[in-house]
């Protein structure tokens, strides 16, 4: 294989490939070898037809896509095994020039990695928020862990605002049941606004064993089609109705939840807690602003595709996480009222801003030359194993994470690292 390259005004970089006759050859042979079990041609069993007869069959070009994608690939790889300094940041354009019985020529159009022109990123000064944690901010907190502590005790009167309703319902449209519409036993605050409409306030005043049609509108932004707008009816039965019974906030309190026996005590222990977690979010705000400000300082321009991968990617990680919450993308998107194309396009400032920003710490990581060693692995793997005896070497710990969970674990490290060098040359007040 032989290859040109030359750069292009819009920053890409053109390379030739020119594949010859007996490469060519040898590419259509090896897709003849893969795929001939696909074929079947008359007086030959499936799979031994010689690859003239397939061809003859089938067409002369029928091994030359998967010719073509296997010596793009493996002579691509060649090339840039040759150009070491070429850093490519995105699979290349890729079109055929010429094709025949002689050989193969493809023309690639291959983005860059672009230049990083560095600003100021050592003897800058950011300011960190003052730690202040106010009683009223004590108290949210306790009155939280107050109410992770109730109880529902069942009564014997009619359903207040506030109030657990056990209830059985069925739900129709027009006349109709439809999925998802139907429960017995299910436990309903009321007031929690968790149905739609005036569900909840209609069962007020409702009595155990009292039964109901319960009269609603979907709302028109609901997640199911079929039900947006619709007027809905749901015979609902009264099962039990429950209080609300909240702890009082006092010393007994205190020695329930905690290892104090004082409210004092829980109070000045949640007071110390939510300022040492004040610390961390300000700290890490900071660090933000610093590196904003080294981003900024700098110069690079970010080519369009490493946005678009970067959207990409956001949207991998957000339907990744909805199916957590055991939702779908295509839920959501008829839930927001919105379309993919729309979500692509609110990310992509941020995706910019993202690339851009990997794109400087990584030009500064090389400027100062920081790596990450055996060592540094070794240590932080093992930093929370007190046995010296089990700590693990790092061979044991690649073997012990698939390539991809290494690569993390390494580039946190260096991550680390590097915050480390800007805070150290930088000033936080």
């Amino acid at each position: 294989m032989k290859y040109t390259k030359k750069l292009l005004e819009d920053k890409r970089l053109e390379v030739t490939l020119n594949i010859d006759s007996a490469e060519w050859q040898e590419a259509l042979n090896n897709a003849y070898n893969h795929s001939k079990g696909k074929y079947s041609v008359g007086g030959f069993r499936k799979g031994h037809a010689p690859r003239k007869v397939i061809e003859k069959t089938y067409g002369d070009t029928v091994f030359y896509d998967e010719a073509i994608d296997n010596s793009f690939y493996k002579y691509y790889l060649e090339f840039l095994s040759k150009e070491k300094d070429i850093q490519p940041v995105a699979s290349p354009e890729v079109n055929i020039s010429k094709i025949d019985e002689n050989g193969l020529e493809l023309l690639l159009r291959i983005t860059l990695k672009p230049e990083v022109k560095l600003g100021s990123y050592k003897g800058l000064t950011v300011e960190k928020g003052k730690v202040e944690v106010s009683d009223d901010e004590v108290e949210h907190k306790l009155e939280h862990l107050r109410q992770s502590r109730v109880k529902f005790v069942e009564v014997d009167r009619e359903i207040k605002n506030g109030d657990m309703a056990t209830i059985d319902f069925s739900g129709s449209v027009n006349g109709e049941k439809f999925d998802g519409g139907t429960a017995t036993d299910y436990d309903l605050e009321i007031g929690s606004k968790s149905f739609i409409d005036t569900f909840e306030e209609q069962l007020i005043g409702l009595k155990k064993g009292d039964k109901k049609d319960v009269n609603v509108t979907f709302p028109q932004n609901y997640h199911v089609d079929s039900l947006k707008g619709k007027p809905a009816v749901f015979a609902v039965e009264i099962k039990a109705v429950k209080e609300k019974h909240l702890p009082e906030l006092n010393d007994t309190f205190a020695d329930e939840v905690s290892e104090f026996s004082t409210l004092k005590e829980l109070k000045e222990d949640t007071k110390k807690k939510l300022e040492e977690q004040k610390s961390h979010e300000l700290d890490s705000q900071a660090e933000s602003k610093l590196v904003d400000l080294i981003v900024d300082n700098s110069q690079v321009d970010v080519p369009e595709i490493m946005v678009q991968n970067q959207v990409d990617d956001f949207i991998k990680d957000f339907e990744y996480r909805l199916s957590y919450q055991g939702l779908s993308l295509d839920g959501y998107l008829k839930y927001a009222n919105t379309t993919i194309d729309d979500l692509k396009k609110s990310r992509i400032d941020d995706a910019r801003k993202t690339v851009k920003t990997r794109l400087v710490l990584e030009q500064i990581i090389l400027n100062e030359k920081l790596d990450v060693t055996d060592k540094d692995i070794e240590d932080k793997y093992n930093e929370h194993n007190t046995d010296k005896d089990k700590k693990k070497t790092i061979k044991e710990i690649r073997k012990s994470m698939d390539e991809q969970q290494f690569n993390y674990f390494e580039n946190s490290i260096l991550l680390n690292k590097l915050m480390k060098f800007l805070k150290e040359n930088n000033k936080i007040v």
